[in-house]
């Protein structure tokens, strides 16, 4: 992978080269033998950013193709909110479950910056806040955002990561590897330009988005612990298929916000 400048543009071509998204998720086997630290994780960044949800769900699709109405993307901002959330819940139980004190400060420097950089001197409020402010730049009411329910699929996907999180060991993979998050860095400002240019939403309501910009330095976490645990093929292999499935995971997280815009467009 290169400059983010010029993966940036890697990604637009990828959604442009999209003809008929995929029905379902899809991540290549592990390699077949052990490999260096570096060359192994070089090649599961290269498969995690080809295959990653974010580009090639159809929502994002069509999210990129400035194709959903105003109306369905009210569904999707109402249903994401709660997994906007739940992430602080989630990047909390990796700090409490980090295994040496290395590890506890970079990932509570991820979980400070989700919860809000401000609280630090830093410039951004929590980005659940950023997400509600994104939310009422396309129209909504910041009660409407705060008091929504879940749906019954985003339910299932909060209560399945609580548990997963309850499930961690002390010194283990985290639940997150964070290689993926770099491709915030790289998918977010695109969808800020489909929002302003195509739902004129204000510029200052897409902090969201231009906030993710330090994910870039989340995925450097993540490339950190893999390379420090990347030694042998079984270590390499149990990594590769906690991206694969991290992958699937992410991938219901847009089926549900799919079904929740398609219902917000029929109750329109």
């Amino acid at each position: 992978m290169g400059t983010i400048a010029a993966d940036m543009e890697r990604v637009r071509e990828l959604y442009k080269s999209i003809k008929t998204p995929w029905k379902r998720p899809r991540f290549p086997d592990p390699p077949a033998e052990s490999l260096p630290a570096e060359k192994f994780l070089e090649l599961a960044k290269e498969a995690v950013l080809i295959h990653h949800t974010k580009i090639n769900h159809p929502f994002c699709v069509k999210l990129f193709r400035g194709e959903w109405t105003v109306k369905q993307l009210h569904g999707w901002i109402k249903q994401e909110y709660h997994a906007v959330m739940q992430t602080l819940r989630n990047d909390a139980n990796i700090v409490a479950n980090a295994g040496t004190l290395e590890e506890i400060r970079a990932q509570l420097g991820v979980l400070i910056e989700e919860a809000g950089e401000d609280i630090c001197g830093g410039k951004y409020p929590a980005h659940p806040e950023l997400f509600v402010r994104m939310g009422e730049g396309l129209g909504l009411k910041r009660e409407e955002i705060i008091n929504s329910e879940p749906s019954a699929l985003m339910q299932l996907i909060i209560d399945e990561e609580r548990y997963r999180g309850l499930r961690l060991t002390i010194g283990g993979l985290p639940s997150n590897l964070r290689l993926g998050e770099r491709i915030n860095a790289l998918v977010f400002p695109i969808w800020a330009e489909v929002l302003r240019d195509k739902y004129q939403v204000p510029e200052k309501a897409l902090d969201f988005f231009y906030a993710h910009a330090v994910d870039q330095d989340h995925g450097k976490v993540g490339e950190r612990v893999i390379l420090s645990r990347a030694a042998t093929r079984e270590a390499q292999t149990e990594i590769w298929m906690r991206l694969k499935r991290g992958q699937g995971k992410q991938w219901i997280n847009y089926d549900a916000y799919y079904e929740a815009a398609e219902i917000a467009g029929e109750e329109a």
